[in-house]
């Protein structure tokens, strides 16, 4: 059986993983940016492809097109959810009477502390130990966010292709409706 690791090394080992889950972060952020982008190409398909503006569209059309935007919709939507965070998630909250993970979990930081000066005694005075823990319990935290976020950018994908789909099959009867 190994030798378990030090505190120091827990900790140092904790904040390399916390770095990783910044580099996953910021993917997620940038697919979201493409999808994002995606959708309005889409949304402007359906607007082009309907010939919205004549007032004669037909149901088959108008029904793909509805199909499309709604789709969209609840991809940027899913989207945005993760642009802006994961919010209402009370089994990733910290504990009733957990110690405060400071410096590592910025908004229980903010609330335990009322002052600077609070908080570097508080900070200046935590083991390795302490703080390793602190590292890990935000590392955990950071995984399970970002599986939240991985699952609705999942389903956002999985959206756009539908809304994409739509506007193709909508653009295909706009086609031949007016062949015929």
């Amino acid at each position: 059986m190994g030798e378990e690791l030090r505190a120091e090394d827990r900790l140092q080992l904790a904040q390399w993983h916390l770095g990783r889950a910044d580099g996953l972060r910021l993917g997620l952020v940038n697919r979201a940016g493409t999808l994002l982008s995606a959708n309005a190409l889409v949304i402007t398909g359906v607007v082009f492809a309907s010939g919205a503006p004549s007032s004669d569209v037909s149901p088959v059309i108008g029904a793909a097109a509805l199909v499309a935007l709604a789709v969209s919709a609840y991809s940027a939507a899913q989207v945005a959810s993760v642009l802006t965070g994961s919010r209402g998630l009370p089994a990733l909250s910290r504990s009733v009477g957990s110690p405060v993970p400071i410096a590592f979990s910025y908004r229980d930081t903010v609330r335990a502390f009322d002052t600077p000066e609070e908080f570097q005694t508080r900070f200046s005075a935590q083991t390795a130990q302490e703080a390793a823990n602190s590292a890990v319990l935000e590392l955990w935290r950071c995984i399970s966010i970002h599986q939240l976020r991985a699952r609705k950018m999942q389903r956002a994908t999985q959206s756009l292709l539908v809304g994409a789909t739509a506007l193709v099959a909508m653009t295909a009867a706009r086609l031949i409706t007016d062949l015929v």
